[in-house]
């Protein structure tokens, strides 16, 4: 099991922050992010307890769930199914007010699950951090209104 951890200040207040974070339509305009669908809506605005969303990129297809939904602090996920398999996937992103506006620290663990778990793992380490980078990097643009 690998973990990764993301942390960025985004310019915006929290509940902005948290509002984009967790509104499946805005990674849609992630950059490498092919469709997310919200297959299940959550108990809070479709995107709280229980959303289900399957996210789409080149390199990976996640469906994932929506465990804990706290506004607007704290949002934690699980994944329910992926290609590549992944024997245990699970993350959060935790927001904070800052100085400069939100830090939003972002962690998930995970694992493939194929013959070479450990090989494989560490080759797609840089791929997870990186989509994490893509998503609070287009929040902080969108955000800023750029």
């Amino acid at each position: 099991m690998r973990g990764v951890e993301v942390e960025r200040t985004i310019p915006a207040p929290i509940t902005d922050v948290f509002d984009w974070l967790t509104d499946v339509t805005n990674f849609q305009r992630v950059p490498w992010i092919r469709r997310v669908t919200l297959v299940r809506p959550g108990d809070t605005n479709g995107n709280g307890v229980g959303a289900v969303r399957l996210i789409v990129t080149p390199l990976m297809r996640l469906t994932e769930e929506i465990v804990e939904y706290t506004p607007p602090t704290r949002v934690r996920y699980r994944v329910l199914s992926s290609v590549p398999r992944l024997r245990t996937q699970d993350g959060k992103l935790e927001l904070s007010e800052h100085a400069e506006g939100t830090l939003v620290n972002w962690y998930s663990t995970f694992e493939v699950d194929n013959r070479c778990p450990k090989l494989s793992t560490c080759a797609y380490l840089p791929l997870v951090r990186g989509g994490f980078h893509l998503v609070l990097r287009t929040a902080t643009k969108e955000l800023r209104g750029e």
